[in-house]
């Protein structure tokens, strides 16, 4: 998943004392973020920034990103994590069908940042977690902090020691080259003749839908694009809760790219349902997935030649760029 925000920032996270890591810890300078003009506004009364977490459904199934507006303060990577652990999810997830990412307990000592390099120094609770989760623990506290701009990866400590992780992962820096949500094509035969596509689906939890990344393994391609349009019209993978607001009986019959613009043209019986709800649905699951692709900034879909109708009262875009509100839950408190 690329980082979304087009905020004004100034470096380095930082984040409170931590005598322990052996790097020096410097004060973030970065202001909150800047609401764009057609998003909800952040709570009234205090600093607050729009902040991704990345955290597991209650199931620990799948990594579902929310964004939520967390009071601003000093070491604000450092607070983004604290809001991950159990006991200090924000009030607006609770009931919301999602888990905290962190065990009770969990203390964040320190993190240092240096060269793109996020260290982070936890206390001992945080190695309590079941073996099972350990793959989605690291990659919820990998793409969190990943998605301030001036985090590349993350290395993990415990009490300044390189820990022993319980499901035996080696302790090494870690990216996004981990994936999201990862899943193996069924086609994939040699996984060193490979290539990975990111693809948004539907996920119902609790009362929300929430647009939800997969980081699909796909045999190698020349075409990353097409590649992709064609796995977002084949859907999530049987029996994995996900669903789709792309119809079915679509097919792609080609791609113009004209710059940072692609225009899709596919064809196949159109019997759109669901009213505008789902016309955006559609379109922001294409332009969410599409703009992960690097270059990409803007989609045009047409369907027999036609931009989709969904009905007389129901607006389609005929062009559109990434979303800017979506998963946007509420305020911390």
């Amino acid at each position: 998943m690329r980082k979304v925000y087009t905020i004004f920032l100034v470096l380095l996270l930082l984040l409170n004392t931590g005598c322990s890591l052996p790097w020096p810890e410097r004060e973030n300078l970065m202001p909150p973020s800047n609401q764009e003009e057609d998003r909800p506004q952040a709570p009234e009364g205090a600093n607050f920034r729009e902040t991704l977490l990345f955290l597991p459904d209650e199931s620990w199934q799948f990594l579902l990103p929310v964004r939520v507006y967390i009071p601003w303060e000093e070491g604000i990577a450092k607070a983004t994590l604290r809001y991950c652990t159990e006991g200090h999810l924000p009030g607006a997830l609770l009931g919301q069908g999602m888990a905290p990412l962190l065990p009770a307990g969990t203390k964040i000592l320190g993190l240092a940042l240096r060269d793109g390099r996020a260290r982070v120094d936890f206390s001992e609770e945080f190695l309590s977690f079941p073996p099972e989760r350990e793959k989605l623990l690291i990659a919820g506290i990998t793409y969190t902090l990943t998605e301030f701009p001036t985090i590349d990866e993350v290395e993990i400590l415990v009490g300044g020691a390189e820990p022993q992780f319980p499901a035996g992962t080696r302790a090494e820096p870690f990216s996004r080259a981990l994936g999201l949500n990862l899943e193996i094509a069924e086609a994939v035969t040699d996984f060193a003749e490979t290539d990975r596509v990111t693809l948004y689906f539907l996920y119902a939890a609790g009362e929300n839908v929430y647009y939800l990344p997969v980081t699909r393994v796909v045999p190698k391609t020349d075409d990353l694009v097409h590649k992709t349009v064609e796995e977002l019209l084949s859907g999530p993978a049987p029996g994995k809760k996900l669903f789709t607001a792309v119809p079915d009986g679509l097919t792609l019959q080609s791609i113009q790219q004209e710059g940072a613009k692609v225009i899709l043209h596919l064809t196949g019986d159109f019997f759109p349902a669901g009213g505008q709800l789902a016309a955006d649905r559609f379109w922001q699951q294409v332009a969410l997935t599409l703009t992960e692709i690097a270059g990409i900034e803007e989609v045009s879909l047409l369907i027999n030649g036609q931009v989709p109708a969904f009905g007389p009262e129901i607006h389609f875009p005929e062009s559109f760029a990434r979303p800017q509100k979506w998963n946007l839950v509420a305020a911390a408190g």
